[in-house]
């Protein structure tokens, strides 16, 4: 009965506010009013609108008691333009855009300092991810919305702001066909099976554990205090196929079990040292994107996933469901942005990185040593 009369109760907010010819501040006021948004007799108190090229913000003081609200996502609807709520300190800001988000944006190829990316064009303007301020992230969404095109753009952005720089260290668990047909001397290995990826991970903690030695022995804490330009990322597209399934003999399962450790293990403890682990699902569940991982991914990315549950997985909060265009993404990290997310095809990759195609044909066992930072 609640769904239905909230329901009911939204559907008539937006019909009534399309039939009256009023400003936008004035059917927000008619929308407080018709969702009851108040405390007794007390409703927000318009007190500052702020006009810009790109929004204009109106700002209210909210009397204590009164919180924000999922149902003010009604706005978006009743005023048919994209809005922004924030409430803050008792104050309720409603940022109402005076353009719509694009259904497509080109990467552009365009040199960014340090270990920065454009992760995406907000309504706000670029969105910038740090990999040297935010070690780690979790990418999800369905087939066809986005997740592994981020990966793609990822690691080209990569690439080619740090050629000599970054190692990319690639689980591509869909059979390795997204990633084997980029074939660069910065991809120091490609793993397309779960006991590729055991073998990888396997190298990859060795590897850790001497990095941590080495940092031991300088007195060294963070990679951030030292000269080391190295980066290492390790890129995992369909984190899924890492979670032991019945059919699955035990040496597999104990297999699965180190892996889904490996993972964990560069998430807690390897940042400090220079590796970066980027995990990607199609289906977020408690079983696919371990607790170590997420609680240790400070950034967290989602393109649309089919229920809400899925979303509070992927980003501990719901919206991922709602998201209506291929390529756009909540991206989360201590602040929220919608974004779409840049395209980059596979035939404008391979162009670009022509002179650093590998001429090692198995790329699964294309590193043979272990390069020490310093």
């Amino acid at each position: 009965m609640d769904v239905l009369i909230g329901g009911g109760l939204a559907a008539f907010t937006i019909y009534a506010a399309t039939q009256w010819n009023k400003s936008d501040k004035e059917k927000i006021r008619h929308t407080f009013r018709n969702l009851n948004y108040k405390v007794k007799d007390r409703e927000p108190k318009h007190f500052k609108t702020h006009n810009t090229d790109k929004y204009t913000l109106y700002s209210y003081h909210v009397p204590y008691g009164l919180v924000d609200d999922d149902k003010l996502k009604v706005l978006e609807k009743v005023l048919n333009k994209p809005v922004k709520i924030i409430f803050a300190k008792t104050k309720l800001h409603i940022k109402v855009y005076k353009q719509t988000f694009p259904t497509k944006i080109d990467y552009d190829w365009l040199k960014t300092e340090g270990w920065t990316l454009p992760i995406g064009e907000s309504l706000d303007g670029p969105v910038i991810h740090d990999f040297d301020k935010i070690p780690h992230m979790t990418i999800a969404g369905m087939t066809r919305q986005g997740k592994t095109v981020l990966l793609k753009l990822i690691m080209a952005h990569l690439i080619n702001n740090h050629p000599d720089d970054v190692e990319l260290y690639v689980i591509d668990l869909k059979g390795g066909l997204e990633f084997a047909q980029h074939n660069y001397r910065q991809i120091k290995s490609i793993a397309s099976s779960p006991l590729e990826t055991f073998n990888l991970l396997d190298r990859l903690t060795d590897e850790i554990e001497r990095d941590m030695a080495f940092f031991k022995s300088k007195g060294y804490t963070n990679v951030l205090s030292t000269d080391i330009k190295k980066r290492k990322f390790i890129i995992v597209d369909e984190g899924a196929e890492l979670v032991p399934h019945k059919f699955m003999s035990k040496d597999e399962k104990l297999d699965i079990d180190y892996c889904q450790y490996a993972l964990s293990n560069i998430a807690r403890v390897a940042g400090a040292l220079g590796y970066r682990l980027i995990f990607a699902t199609q289906y977020p569940t408690a079983d696919n994107m371990p607790r170590q991982i997420k609680q240790n991914a400070d950034a967290k990315i989602s393109f649309r996933l089919p229920t809400e549950v899925a979303s509070r997985v992927a980003l501990d909060e719901q919206g991922a469901e709602t998201l209506n265009n291929v390529g756009r993404a909540i991206y989360r990290t201590a602040d929220k942005h919608i974004i779409q997310v840049p395209y980059v095809a596979d035939s404008d990759i391979k162009g670009r990185f022509a002179d650093y195609v590998s001429t090692t044909e198995e790329t699964t066992e294309r590193r043979k040593d272990t390069v020490i930072f310093g």
